[in-house]
């Protein structure tokens, strides 16, 4: 049923809603900063507290318990609402920010990494649920669309004032920046929570977006078991690892983790995800093919730039930057058109060619078809399809799918690009390893590529199931 043009034209920073989009949004531009400041702050505060050798653990710690975190969430928050994960999950994080912020020696601050990253995958699926509960349809993908901005620019911002905080005065201050950020977020968001839902077409239960204690079907259904989660965080993690070791010992390390990830993912994520079933199985499916296309294409080109052709790391940056630009773009635009079945397809069907010419024309480049201005504007590209694609995933997933699912599916649409990304990051980084100098960018770039067009084939197939 098409919907009036009042409905589409709905305000949606309402008085009502403002509170909880201004605090959803503060929320996740500190995780977002936490996560692209730690590149910077991290090889410092390593060497600070003697642990160097922790290094790459420091880095993933954040992944396995992140992944564990979104399983968890997903469940609790179906069978009992959301002001309980909210508070523990956001209690958790400030918990391992502070641990990281006063940390003596490596172990302790791993151990701060660990319980940061499982407060934040719950309060990252928080945040999706109550999206869903507090938005109507058609206002859901503009508020993904400000979400990615949130985490845009700390993605520009965040390594540079992280470098400078440091310098300045000491890394622990980037630590508890974001903790008192935080912090504030947090409380906010469970204040604006507090105030009744006014939006039509919501799902939110009367009087309260944050109401616990769930009635429908996901509340009767089994829990998954939180230890698989924890098996499939640890073969995440061994993902992680096998790129970074030798070649034999990378192959050996990403068999094995493969061995156990897999199984455990056919679980975890609604089934259909692997077989790409019409309906939100294969929008799952599709975030972590675009999600992992995308991070491994910007990944391995800012390490092509400087060590095949003698750029600055600054001149890399840069060019990887260029992709916030398109990224924006996209979000806004997509963030024009009405959330239904029919739009949902188009867009989508737009956003894949767009994602994977961002690695068809890396190919040309490590080819020396093209030059480098060609490759800013396939980051450009790739950033606008993804821009466009996140917010219509989210949206499009949250639409066609139960009420009482909804927090199931937000888990399940992050945690299948965590496994994807990390998969695609330890196959290309065992074939740089295997394949000296620029033919293994080459090879990796074309298994790239390869991925972007099977997301063409994978968006354009009949999208029947995404309408209303």
């Amino acid at each position: 049923m098409r919907r009036t043009a009042t409905s589409r034209r709905e305000n949606l920073w309402s008085a009502q809603r403002a509170p909880f989009i201004l605090s959803a949004l503060a929320l996740m531009g500190f995780i977002a900063f936490e996560s692209f400041a730690v590149t910077t702050v991290l090889p410092v505060a390593m060497t600070d507290i003697d642990g160097q050798n922790w290094y790459s653990m420091a880095y993933a710690a954040t992944i396995t318990t992140g992944l564990v975190g979104y399983v968890i969430a997903g469940v609790w928050i179906d069978a009992h609402g959301v002001r309980k994960p909210l508070a523990i999950g956001g209690a958790l994080f400030l918990l391992g920010i502070a641990v990281c912020a006063m940390a003596p020696s490596a172990p302790v601050f791993v151990l701060g990494r660990l319980i940061q990253g499982f407060g934040g995958g719950i309060d990252s699926v928080v945040v999706y649920v109550l999206i869903a509960r507090t938005m109507t349809v058609d206002m859901r993908p503009r508020m993904f669309a400000l979400l990615s901005a949130a985490w845009l620019l700390p993605s520009l911002v965040g390594p540079l004032a992280a470098g400078y905080l440091t310098e300045a005065t000491t890394w622990r201050t980037v630590f508890w920046l974001v903790a008192a950020g935080s912090a504030t977020a947090i409380i906010s968001l469970l204040m604006a929570g507090a105030r009744p839902s006014t939006s039509s077409g919501s799902c939110s239960s009367a009087g309260s977006e944050f109401e616990d204690g769930a009635d429908g079907p996901a509340a009767k259904s089994p829990r998954r078991n939180p230890i698989l989660a924890l098996v499939a965080a640890g073969a995440l993690v061994s993902l992680h690892f096998a790129g970074q070791l030798p070649v034999v010992e990378g192959i050996g390390l990403l068999a094995l983790g493969s061995l156990v990830l897999l199984p455990a993912a056919r679980i975890l994520l609604p089934a259909g995800t692997f077989t790409l079933r019409s309906g939100a199985p294969r929008l799952v499916g599709l975030r972590a093919i675009l999600g992992g296309t995308s991070t491994a294409c910007d990944v391995h080109l800012t390490l092509f730039l400087q060590d095949q052709r003698g750029f600055a790391s600054s001149v890399a940056g840069l060019v990887i930057a260029s992709g916030a630009a398109g990224w924006a773009a996209g979000s806004w635009v997509q963030g024009r058109f009405d959330a239904d079945g029919r739009r949902d397809g188009q867009l989508l069907g737009l956003a894949a060619p767009l994602v994977s010419l961002g690695p068809v024309i890396v190919v040309g480049y490590t080819l020396d078809f093209l030059t480098l201005p060609a490759v800013i504007l396939g980051c450009v590209l790739m950033g606008g399809g993804m821009g466009i694609a996140y917010p219509r995933i989210a949206s499009a997933t949250l639409r066609i799918t139960d009420p009482y699912e909804h927090g199931r599916y937000s888990a399940s649409l992050q945690a299948s690009e965590s496994m994807g990304t990390a998969a695609l990051l330890a196959v290309t980084g065992i074939l740089l390893s295997a394949i000296v100098g620029s033919s293994g960018f080459v090879i990796s770039y074309l298994v790239l590529a390869g991925l972007g067009l099977a997301s063409i084939a994978i968006a354009w197939w009949p999208t029947g199931s995404l309408r209303d």
